[in-house]
């Protein structure tokens, strides 16, 4: 079995519709994928209607969320979740609000740097009601601010360029996340930590309720791999994989990196599959 347990549509950062997604990856020879859009469910209804056309896959639902805790930034994904619960919908209108707010203030700054871009022509230009950073680079692209992506990061809308900032008022808490999945009949993993902020967060987020780790992707050194499996066996945690995907590296198709079977096995049984 090959599985992809993270990726993104147009609804949130990435390139492609969910019924295009749903496309590559039968055609790709996956059999398991995740749609794990940044702080939205809006693509899931039409990833699932898509994959009725292609028995052999099949789709979890998924959201990635961004939270914050002490310090720092961290992303928490939720599988299996119902989209349709009220106090998960109530959370994501919530992030929502909180994206607007931090984007206007990153516009904001911005004209102060000499790049006029309004709120209203971010929101025009793309499909989703999920705005970040990553748009604002696009459309920086073409008006000719920028040439690329990295571009656009490095000169200005990276944090540690400390020409934006963020505060823990621009993301909802860690512990709501990770309750929040739990409520909504999910399970929460702790998506592509690093090895800092693994070792400093990972007993916090545990006692929130924490299930896993996303353990496996293709840009995860094989000594960090060994780590992270290690410990997070060792404490009884699930484990999953994904290539975090966005459709905007041509050399990187949908189903180039894959976890299989084996390495998702628990996940997959606490999921009922």
């Amino acid at each position: 079995m090959k599985a992809d347990l993270h990726i993104h549509s147009y609804h949130s950062d990435g390139k492609y519709s969910p019924a295009e997604i749903v496309f590559y990856a039968a055609q790709n020879h996956l059999d398991m994928i995740s749609l794990t859009d940044h702080d939205t469910i809006d693509g899931l209804a039409d990833a699932q209607e898509a994959c009725r056309k292609y028995p052999s896959l099949t789709l979890i639902s998924g959201v990635e969320l961004s939270t914050y805790h002490e310090s720092d930034e961290l992303h928490i994904l939720g599988y299996g979740i119902d989209p349709a619960y009220p106090a998960l919908t109530a959370l994501l209108e919530e992030t929502h609000n909180k994206r607007q707010a931090r984007l206007r203030r990153v516009l904001a700054r911005l004209q102060e740097l000499g790049v006029t871009l309004t709120y209203e022509e971010v929101d025009s230009a793309f499909h989703t009601s999920s705005l970040g950073r990553m748009h604002v680079a696009r459309l920086m692209i073409e008006r000719g601010y920028v040439r690329t992506i990295r571009e656009a990061f490095d000169r200005y809308l990276s944090y540690e360029t400390n020409q934006i900032t963020y505060t823990s008022g621009d993301f909802i808490s860690s512990q709501m996340a990770i309750e929040t999945i739990a409520a909504a009949g999910g399970i929460s993993i702790f998506a592509h930590p690093t090895i800092a902020l693994f070792d400093r967060y990972l007993e916090p987020l545990v006692a929130f309720g924490l299930r896993g780790i996303e353990i496996f992707k293709g840009s995860r050194p094989s000594i960090e791999e060994f780590y992270l499996e290690t410990v997070v066996k060792d404490k009884g945690l699930l484990t999953t994989g994904g290539s975090d995907w966005h459709g905007y590296h041509q050399t990187q198709t949908l189903g180039s990196f894959y976890v299989n079977s084996g390495q998702i096995q628990r996940f997959l049984t606490a999921l009922g599959l």
